[in-house]
């Protein structure tokens, strides 16, 4: 059994930590806030305690799970994978593709496992959904009512962008052919065209007076519809009839994707394809 150390303690890393708790694999918490790191280990009971990835990787860990302000991800990771641990890295992977590309060979060069966490890959109503053959059409909306959950991921562009091209790679593995964005302010708003005349829309904004998940897939005569409100259930409406299809109150998309990351062996490609897509996204922004 691993035993993992979470590095990043603010909005998003807590949650991680508590998932590899219920696991039984926790072995240690980091920050550079030292009351952050307290706080969390006094509601989780950790007892290994650090402030830096220098401090953490002394504690005997096997594994570190990285949720960190994503501009420090790729330091990080590359300390870890040298020092001979698996690595699970929040999204995006880095904030630059050429950097993504050196962690993915480092990491087969060091033989360990590196995997992104792109959780909408992990919901259930997402696993659900069917993957086109031919051509089809992909909606993904989201939307926040005010700023970024993460006070640490203030940029749009790799706050909520990655989880939108992590999504648009799910369904369509190929890179678009052709790109048009648009930004204003805090919204960014993306067509992609792919070889067979598909097309993916992404609409990824905060600050927008509402909250919004919608992930809507259309092929041949039937209309696949992800359930926020419910992530392991999505709709499939087919000419009138509209029908649900999923587990409702199913297994929790994080703990699905902290389990996966104890299960998988080997680099994840989606990490360097979704810094890429969101890399030459921003280059057609205007």
């Amino acid at each position: 059994m691993k035993k993992v150390g979470v590095i990043g303690l603010g909005y998003w890393g807590p949650n991680l930590a508590r998932c590899f708790k219920e696991l039984g694999v926790l072995w240690a918490i980091a920050d550079q806030d030292e009351g952050r790191v307290y706080e969390v280990n006094e509601s989780l009971g950790v007892g290994n305690l650090a402030a830096d990835i220098g401090a953490l990787l002394a504690l005997d860990c096997d594994a570190i799970a990285i949720a960190t302000p994503p501009e420090t991800h790729f330091q990080i990771a590359r300390k870890a994978l040298e020092a001979g641990l698996d690595v699970f890295i929040e999204k995006p992977m880095t904030t630059s593709y050429v950097d993504a590309k050196f962690l993915a060979s480092e990491a087969l060069i060091q033989g360990r496992t590196l995997m992104v966490g792109h959780i909408y890959l992990h919901n259930g109503g997402i696993k659900r959904m069917p993957i086109p053959v031919g051509k089809a059409e992909l909606y993904v909306q989201l939307l926040n009512e005010k700023g970024s959950p993460s006070p640490s991921t203030k940029d749009i562009l790799w706050a909520g962008l990655p989880h939108a091209c992590s999504l648009a790679l799910h369904f369509f593995p190929d890179m678009p052919d052709w790109i048009e964005a648009e930004k204003e302010g805090e919204r960014i708003k993306v067509a992609l065209r792919y070889w067979n005349d598909s097309m993916v829309y992404l609409d990824v904004g905060d600050n927008t007076g509402r909250k919004l998940r919608r992930v809507e897939l259309d092929w041949g005569s039937s209309r696949y519809l992800f359930d926020p409100k419910d992530p392991n259930l999505c709709f499939l409406q087919s000419g009138i009839e509209v029908k649900s299809f999923g587990a409702a109150m199913g297994p929790e998309p994080l703990m699905e994707e902290c389990k996966a990351f104890l299960e998988y062996q080997g680099v994840d490609p989606m990490g360097p394809k979704v810094v890429k897509l969101v890399e030459d996204i921003i280059k057609e922004a205007v």
